[in-house]
């Protein structure tokens, strides 16, 4: 650890050289403590996540008789050895960078630059400690945690299979309407520091965080997953590629860090990632038991996300009543169109009567409708590409979709990140299972 805070001092002092407007007490000192924070993981692996191994063990046990000389001899001798911790992985020295870059060249936020060059140092001094001490870099690092060895076409595999996890491409895509309600809110003229801003808080609320909220919904969902005939293969913890305890320690580094970053960038985004945790607890763990919660509760984190945006740009968004309002209405039936399709292929269990599919087609377009004619009756409002954009995706799960189609298979890729028909990961050259033949 005062090595760490040396070599954090050091990098806080090099960016002090170049910026000497900031102060060199200031820097010296963040750049330490950004450096030091990260072995806090030690101590929570020791007393927590890990506490059953031997390394954990064996380190309270020096703890608890106050053999501090034997804990540092001990930790000295070991912790290279010791591949469990979650912080100490590519991924996060990744994230660092990105917001180093970000908080130097962008924000100017100098003082946060130099805590996250602190943690970069860290991070890297480590990588450089593992060539130099074992001839090799730890298996952790490529998130492949207490492992001994590294082989390279299985961490290529682990991989794909990460972005299968987090459902990378359908996550890409759900960061839309946050980064359209901010450009929206900033009339589409922002400055670079403005376009830096949205597009890392879009990175990090997904998917790195809503990556996470992925994989606690895929853990709770696994029994019902593995009936599905898309989300048994699509989802990489119901297919088996991944284990749930694996995934419980990737969902603990994505929430963590999602969390540090988005206060060191924006309170806003902070509260935030809050709301939309707590919202998604609240479903997962109580209201998924009320009958259609989760066509409501689909549609109100869709929208909230849009609104995440307008406040990112401090505006109102009861300035834009059109914008929210039409997706609103476009994305309920969207989520009801979803709920029909799986009610009446047999895979979704109907908590009302015998006739809940055909109530609820009812329901999806008379919504529909009605959104077409607010669309036609607020056409000259703000945001009108983006309504018409959810308009379409609407009509595609109304009137055009159809079984056996490209639009079907477009939107499985969407949802699931495969298809079952093949048709639209064909056209890409991807096949990410193997499909089953048909009788």
């Amino acid at each position: 650890m005062p090595l760490h805070a040396l070599v954090g001092a050091v990098s806080g002092y090099l960016f002090w050289y170049f910026q000497p407007g900031y102060g060199l007490l200031p820097s010296l000192l963040l750049g330490a403590v950004g450096a030091v924070l990260p072995d806090a993981d030690h101590l929570f692996y020791i007393f927590t996540y890990g506490r059953k191994t031997d390394y954990a063990k064996n380190l309270r046990h020096f703890l608890r008789n106050k053999q501090l000389l034997g804990f540092q001899k001990f930790v000295i001798e070991n912790h290279k050895f010791n591949t469990g911790i979650y912080s100490h992985n590519l991924v996060t020295l990744l994230i660092a960078v990105v917001f180093f870059s970000y908080f130097a060249f962008v924000q100017e936020n100098y003082g946060a630059a130099i805590f996250t060059l602190g943690m970069i140092t860290h991070y890297s001094y480590d990588i450089f400690e593992d060539w130099l001490l074992l001839g090799r870099i730890n298996p952790n690092w490529f998130l492949l945690f207490k492992r001994e060895k590294i082989n390279t076409p299985v961490f290529l595999k682990k991989v794909f299979v990460f972005t299968k996890l987090i459902r990378f491409f359908p996550n890409i895509l759900s960061s839309f309407p946050l980064v359209y309600g901010y450009f929206l809110a900033n009339d589409f003229s922002l400055t670079l520091k403005e376009v830096g801003f949205i597009f890392l808080a879009a990175f990090l609320f997904s998917p790195i965080f809503y990556g996470a909220i992925y994989i606690m919904d895929d853990i709770r969902d696994l029994e019902s997953d593995k009936k599905h005939p898309v989300k048994r293969h699509g989802r990489a913890i119901a297919s088996g590629e991944v284990s749930v305890a694996t995934a419980r320690r990737i969902f603990k580094i994505l929430l963590f860090f999602s969390f540090v970053f988005a206060l060191l960038l924006s309170n806003v985004l902070f509260l935030a990632l809050a709301a939309f945790l707590v919202i998604n607890l609240l479903y997962l763990f109580f209201l998924r038991k009320i009958p259609v919660s989760d066509i409501v509760m689909t549609t109100v984190l869709h929208s909230m996300k849009l609104i995440t945006g307008l406040v990112l740009a401090s505006a109102s968004p009861l300035n834009f009543p059109a914008i929210i309002i039409t997706d609103v209405l476009a994305y309920l039936s969207i989520a009801a169109g979803k709920k029909v399709r799986e009610h009446k292929e047999g895979y979704a269990q109907s908590m009302l009567d015998t006739n809940y599919a055909d109530y609820l087609t009812i329901f999806q377009y008379l919504v529909y409708v009605l959104s077409i004619t607010y669309l036609i009756r607020t056409f000259g409002e703000p945001g009108l590409f983006y309504r018409i954009v959810v308009m379409v995706v609407a009509l595609s799960m109304t009137v055009l979709y159809k079984p056996k189609t490209a639009m079907r298979s477009l939107v499985d890729f969407l949802s699931y990140g495969d298809d079952r028909e093949g048709t639209f990961t064909r056209v890409f050259n991807i096949k990410l299972w193997k499909r089953e033949k048909r009788s």
